[in-house]
């Protein structure tokens, strides 16, 4: 009896669906595509329930005649391919006649199609991959698919696929991608029957990237226009100042291909080295043109990433085109990293302390303190007793936003953790930037300033949780931030988590908002940056409850917290009282360790006094 066998194709057309699509995101980025490839000029799409009930797209390209229409439902039936050598030179969008076959096999797909010079249009109705219908039909030039009800003949499928939330944002970002790559085409969005992206057909890129990123965004960006060895790199790439917490804002198209490549990224990096801190990513929008030969788009089923054919000197250019475009700020492209401000203010006739670097303190010296608390999860209640009588965090799994207030912990203002090792803490010196040296009755502890910064205010955040007037700082002028699209809605749904923390947000029409108030314990600092960073940070984490307002108030004091060079001697020393009364004082909110101890008998030991 054989053992192999040739699978069915409704078998292997499920295979393939598994591969080109992951989510109703990569639904909506095949057939726009298409309708690109197709010649439209407008392009509209409407999804419902997070494009798992209804994806729609509609467009005016050159339609299809009823041949067509059925052949375009086959496995690798396509007409951007001819001959072998065309796959090596690929100018379309979409060249492997994968999409549409694997789509239908997995939904309740619907076609209508005509072309500008035929009397009646061609309607294919299939039903999980199997065709139903095959008629004739009144439709405007272009042509018109909805996609219903995606995975629905898999249950294991759908179940994988996120929120109805979370799949609008992937929706929202997937449009965003292929707008900014066609400015010369109008692009429409619709979400639940509300309007979300809108933009007309215009040759300036520069008018569709304000549009779509916010103005304030494109105002922090300075124009990239350079050409090397037939490589083209143009589009906008943000000042050194205007950085985000993750690469989610760099956005790259090539060859008209809204695209992902590590050659890109490297070359980004390389331009920045040294004007950016570690951890903050520059916002770009880049375009690269070059020979169609030099790229390779098909190493993935999704079209989602593209490698180079010389990808060291592609990379090189690029660093280039962006070294060009900041030396054309006041000074040249200087280090200009973002300003910190003091965490408390500084006092009129500040003290200078020495400064040792960490290579004083003796190797593998270091042991972390006694006590080791559990990571902080987005989502706990307080059981059980610390150290000092106060309450310790247990993560519960499930419990979703405040639940009752009994369940959160006010920091104490004034009774420190019992532990002898921070009793009598004196500080020493600064090692470095980045720790501060104290000296305890057991020994020495090195802080880490950053740490204990995020500890302090993280506590003091969820302080505001436990009164009914939160103590705030109003701003004597309201900041505006001008937000994208997708921030803007982000923002919007997650007002009431801000302001139980004390941020005072108001929405101020489209994508802007003010921020009049602060919470009293935030530092002084351009928080208009520290916000995009906290809604960079909330959206990749893709939580099932986004509104938890303790993640909300750990993101915050991360982000919030900045060390710089500026702290005095009575700043340290305020940062370290207000550390030894915190409740938790021995880790940052994220669980990494605030201080390391290094006790008077490990230093004999390791002198072999």
């Amino acid at each position: 009896m054989n053992v192999i066998r040739i699978l069915s194709a409704e078998v292997a057309g499920r295979i393939a669906a598994g591969e080109v699509v992951e989510r109703p995101a990569s639904v909506m980025k095949e057939l726009v595509e298409n309708s690109i490839d197709a010649g439209a000029r407008r392009i509209r799409v409407f999804a419902e329930q997070g494009g798992q009930k209804l994806l729609q797209v509609i467009d005016d390209g050159c339609g299809m005649n009823r041949q067509d229409a059925l052949l375009c439902l086959e496995a690798h039936a396509t007409s951007k391919i001819r001959q072998e050598s065309d796959v090596g030179q690929i100018h379309t969008l979409g060249f492997r006649g994968e999409a549409l076959p694997s789509i239908s096999s997995v939904s309740r797909f619907h076609l209508q199609t005509r072309q500008k010079e035929a009397l009646a249009g061609t309607e294919v109705l299939v039903n999980y991959g199997r065709i139903e219908d095959v008629q004739d039909c009144g439709a405007a030039p272009g042509t018109n698919i909805k996609v219903s009800y995606i995975f629905g003949n898999l249950p294991a499928r759908r179940k994988f696929l996120k929120s109805p939330a979370t799949e609008d944002s992937y929706l929202e970002e997937s449009m965003l991608l292929l707008a900014l790559s066609r400015p010369d085409i109008a692009f429409e969005l619709s979400l639940n029957k509300r309007l979300v992206i809108q933009v007309g057909a215009a040759q300036d890129i520069a008018s569709r990237a304000a549009m779509l990123l916010g103005k304030e965004a494109f105002a922090a960006m300075l124009p990239v226009d350079y050409s090397e060895d037939q490589v083209r790199v143009y589009g906008y790439v943000s000042k050194p100042g205007f950085t985000r917490s993750s690469r989610q804002e760099q956005r790259v198209i090539v060859n008209g291909r809204a695209a992902s490549s590590a050659t890109v990224y490297f070359g980004i990096r390389d331009a920045y080295d040294r004007l950016i801190p570690k951890g903050r990513y520059p916002a770009v929008i880049l375009y690269i043109e070059l020979e169609a030969d030099r790229v390779d788009v098909n190493i993935h089923p999704t079209k989602h990433e593209v490698r180079f054919r010389d990808s060291h000197k592609v990379s090189a250019i690029i660093a280039a085109a962006l070294r060009q475009a900041l030396r054309s700020l006041p000074g040249g492209a200087e280090p200009a990293l973002s300003p910190a401000a003091a965490f408390a203010p500084a006092a009129d006739d500040p003290v200078a302390l020495p400064q040792f670097t960490p290579a004083s303190l003796p190797s593998g010296a270091a042991a972390p303190l006694p006590f080791n608390p559990p990571p902080l999860q987005p989502a706990f209640s307080f059981q059980g007793a610390g150290p000092g009588g106060g309450a310790v965090p247990a993560t519960t799994g499930q419990q979703t936003g405040l639940e009752d207030e009994s369940d959160w912990a006010e920091p104490s203002s004034s009774a420190p953790p019992a532990d002898d090792t921070l009793k009598g803490l004196r500080i020493l010196s600064r090692l470095g930037k980045k720790h501060l040296l104290a000296e305890a009755s057991s020994g020495l502890v090195v802080v880490d300033l950053a740490a204990a910064q995020q500890r302090i205010l993280f506590e003091r955040l969820l302080a505001n949780l436990k009164h009914s007037k939160v103590e705030q700082q109003q701003l004597l002028m309201p900041i505006s931030v001008d937000l994208s699209p997708d921030e803007s809605r982000f923002l919007l749904a997650s007002l009431p988590q801000f302001q139980s923390l004390g941020f005072s947000l108001e929405h101020f029409g489209g994508h802007s908002f003010l921020i009049t108030a602060l919470p009293a314990s935030m530092p002084e600092q351009d928080f208009s940056l520290t916000l995009r960073d906290i809604i960079d940070d909330l959206r990749s984490n893709n939580l099932s409850n986004r509104q938890n307002v303790m993640h909300l108030a750990q993101t915050a004091s991360r982000h919030a917290a900045r060390v710089g060079s500026h702290l005095q001697a009575n700043d340290l020393q305020f940062i370290l009282t207000a550390l030894t009364r915190c409740q938790m004082p021995y880790s940052c909110p994220a669980g990494k360790p605030v201080m390391l101890h290094i006790s008077y008998a490990e230093l004999s030991k390791r002198f072999k006094q």
